[in-house]
């Protein structure tokens, strides 16, 4: 099975970030049985790209989708065959292994498949064995398929003639034979030395039987070949059939699919691929493995922790295929369904990452400066340094033991991580709109509420009117009664309010007047409880 991804939510924060990489950590230290990679849903905040190269941390790949694709169920490390080898190594290959088809290889690049039906097609076609050898096939091909023995003859002798069975008088056998064939004959005298004086190119003996030295000699100046096999004459022809290299029977009606392809667009080529299979080629154009009906049965899914977030509307794109194994969360219980119970670990307090953190103390594990700083780091931001309504005990406790661990004070650690966030960045207004945004819907009212933290508020503000415009765009694109943005003073301790749309919802829902273009909220710090909740009230009211 394919690795367990851990990811937080939609337009990522810094603890959404933070905490999906330090607890992927966890889980690969605890768990050897599977590997965890961390993956984001978005871009990365500018303090977490600066937090990350300062200790070394690398970045978690950004994820798009987790719908099931093509490299979640296909089949890895297949049986496959050269082209240079025999159908009859095919065909044991098949045998042996239980299986329908087989990837016929050039080193990692696909050539095609041979299938159980071209093995049946081969049968069928016996009675037209009679030119059949017109396809390149060399003297040690004929002794390994026959498991016989070379009399005399070089090994490396293609054959290009006709195959012919020894079974009417020599005299009348000899008008059949043109130079170059092959001839398989039992224990007829007379027929061994008249074939190799009509020109045949190689003889192969059945039954065992072994030839005069007068017959090897003469072999031996035609330069003919002879071999002998233990097997009778219908089963000499029928591997003699398998002889040849499936290079020449290598079905070209094939479909090629590309590790990231949908599971759900794959399965609609499978349903009408000939071969019951789909060859996978990566990026480079290397084999990477087959689809089959058989993997699609298995109904296998990708397997996904949620940090951060536990609602469908915040998660990636087809969450509700995926298999949901684990949720960490300090948000309200939302609308994710599982198949069967699972870890779920959420807790009231300020920041994901400290639950996550928590949960490294519980299992013993000491975290590495670098972990101990992403955990600490997503706390800070998560909780204004401490100053928001959300911050609880367990927040302080744990911040605390972080920055013991490392060395620093928490405060002046958090700060740092802020003024990563302004420092050379230039501003962009769509960006700051659409960084960190939350949806809430309260019956048929929709309203975006989206928040940025800063040392500089005057800055910001100086971009009013380029906000102002964002929020308009952001607004008519997806339909909101309302957009509000709270800018956040993390030194003064306060957020400006700038809103667009129904207005008045937000002057009742906080009690401010907003006809000035924003307003100061003192105190007001946590997007959740005193802004959202309000809202939501005011509009249900």
């Amino acid at each position: 099975m394919g690795p367990i991804i851990v990811f937080g939510h939609r337009r990522p924060d810094n603890d959404s970030i933070c905490s999906a990489v330090a607890y992927a950590h966890l889980k690969n230290v605890t768990d050897s049985a599977n590997v965890y990679v961390p993956a984001r849903l978005g871009p990365m905040p500018p303090e977490t790209a600066w937090l990350f190269a300062k200790f070394g941390v690398e970045p978690p790949m950004e994820l798009g989708h987790v719908r099931t694709r093509v490299s979640d169920v296909m089949s890895r490390n297949v049986i496959s065959i050269s082209a240079d080898q025999s159908m009859l190594e095919a065909g044991r290959l098949m045998r042996e292994h239980k299986i329908r088809v087989l990837p016929v290889l050039e080193g990692e690049s696909f050539r095609g498949f041979v299938t159980q039906s071209t093995l049946a097609e081969m049968y069928l076609d016996e009675i037209e064995i009679r030119g059949f050898l017109m396809r390149h096939v060399s003297v040690a091909q004929l002794v390994a398929a026959v498991h016989g023995e070379l009399l005399v003859g070089d090994r490396d002798l293609e054959l290009k003639g006709n195959v012919l069975i020894a079974a009417m008088e020599p005299s009348t056998m000899v008008g059949y034979i043109s130079p170059g064939d092959t001839l398989i004959v039992g224990d007829r005298k007379r027929s061994q030395p008249m074939a190799i004086e009509a020109g045949v190119a190689c003889l192969i003996l059945t039954g065992g039987t072994k030839p005069d030295e007068k017959v090897i000699q003469l072999a031996s100046r035609h330069g003919a070949a002879i071999i002998s096999t233990a097997y009778d004459s219908y089963a000499t022809a029928r591997l003699v059939n398998l002889s040849h290299k499936v290079r020449d029977s290598i079905d070209a009606s094939f479909q090629l699919v590309e590790p990231e392809t949908l599971l759900s667009e794959a399965s609609e080529d499978l349903l009408v691929s000939p071969n019951r299979a789909l060859a996978v080629i990566d990026s480079k154009g290397h084999f990477s493995g087959i689809l089959t009906r058989t993997n699609i049965a298995r109904g296998l899914r990708r397997r996904v922790i949620l940090v951060d977030h536990n609602e469908i509307s915040q998660s990636a794109p087809g969450v509700e295929e995926a298999a949901v194994v684990e949720i960490v969360d300090h948000h309200r219980v939302g609308d994710i369904q599982t198949a069967g119970p699972i870890l779920f670990l959420n807790m009231p307090v300020g920041a994901t990452a400290t639950i996550v953190a928590l949960r490294y103390e519980q299992l013993g594990i000491n975290p590495p400066d670098s972990m101990a700083a992403v955990m600490l780091s997503a706390i800070m931001t998560d909780t204004v340094l401490l100053k928001s309504p959300t911050t609880t005990e367990v927040d302080h406790q744990v911040a605390r033991r972080l920055a013991e661990s490392l060395g620093v004070d928490a405060i002046d650690f958090g700060m740092q991580v802020f003024k990563a966030r302004d420092a050379d960045m230039p501003f962009s207004a769509q960006q700051a709109v659409k960084a960190d945004l939350k949806e809430y819907r309260v019956g048929d009212k929709s309203i975006a509420v989206a928040q940025i933290e800063t040392v500089d508020l005057t800055s910001v503000m100086g971009h009013i009117d380029e906000i102002t415009a964002a929020m308009n765009g952001l607004k008519a694109v997806h339909g909101y009664d309302l957009v509000l943005l709270m800018v956040t003073d993390v030194i003064r301790e306060g957020s400006e309010i700038i809103a667009v749309g129904q207005i008045r919802l937000a002057e009742r829902g906080l009690g401010v007047s907003l006809a000035n273009g924003s307003a100061w909220l003192d105190g007001v710090l946590s997007r959740k409880k005193q802004i959202a909740e309000r809202l939501v009230d005011a509009v249900a009211g």
